[in-house]
């Protein structure tokens, strides 16, 4: 697609959103030394965007093809990709199949142990504050989203969650948790954030452990699930 890269918008914790000469389009870059492991971590090696890239790219289409809006377009270059230019809303949604990060330390749950049920938790998207955990009447209180908008990002959440979790399945891996942010485009909720190991647990399904030898190599467990995804679909 051409497009001409234009002025910084914004930069997160893995990425830095560009504009362009369409102003209802955008351009996410993803870096080589963003944030990893819920933004716990921060870990560098060559590539890391480029792969990063590639696997949101196959999960956004994977939502695509299950009728999931996005706010993916088409890949840019190897490190970027073109997007909708979205109003994004500051909640974080969090999905989680088993105890796992801070809900089991909040909870004292046995880690690494499948949730009867799955559990979505909302966060304020505010880096000065951490980033607290909230319910959804702090999210009306605060005028968030409204409570139809809630009612589709919750709905959304677990159609992602059975989507991802069937694929995955496949591919040998569990999906323990992973955060899904949504923006406003049009009017229409679409999930406008990456999903990839940055910002979820993926586990090898015989171990229920990451795939970056105990967090020593990182890059084998985004090479890892990229070789695993493009076995188990078209892209």
């Amino acid at each position: 697609m051409m497009l001409q890269k234009e002025k910084l918008l914004s930069e997160g914790k893995t990425k830095r959103l560009w504009s362009t000469d369409n102003p209802k389009l955008a351009i996410a870059e993803f870096y080589d030394d963003g944030l990893m492991y819920h933004g716990k971590r921060k870990l560098y090696f060559d590539g890391k965007g480029a792969l990063t890239n590639d696997i949101n790219m196959i999960l956004m289409r994977v939502l695509e093809e299950n009728n999931i809006p996005t706010a993916f377009v088409d890949r840019y270059s190897d490190n970027s990709a073109v997007v909708k230019l979205a109003e994004m809303l500051p909640i974080e949604v969090v999905v989680r199949n088993y105890s796992a990060g801070t809900m089991q330390e909040r909870l004292g749950l046995p880690y690494h142990v499948k949730l009867k049920f799955p559990v979505l938790e909302f966060c304020y998207k505010n880096d000065d504050l951490g980033d607290p955990v909230i319910n959804e009447y702090h999210a009306y209180a605060m005028e968030l989203c409204t409570q139809e908008e809630m009612s589709v990002m919750c709905y959304n959440a677990m159609r992602i969650n059975k989507v991802l979790s069937d694929l995955m399945k496949e591919a040998g891996v569990i999906v323990a948790d992973f955060k899904v942010e949504f923006g406003r485009v049009n009017g229409r909720l679409l999930v406008a954030d990456e999903i990839s190991p940055n910002v979820a647990r993926f586990w090898d399904k015989d171990t229920l452990r990451r795939m970056d030898n105990e967090g020593k190599n990182p890059e084998q467990e985004y090479k890892q699930l990229l070789s695993l995804l493009k076995q188990v679909t078209n892209f």
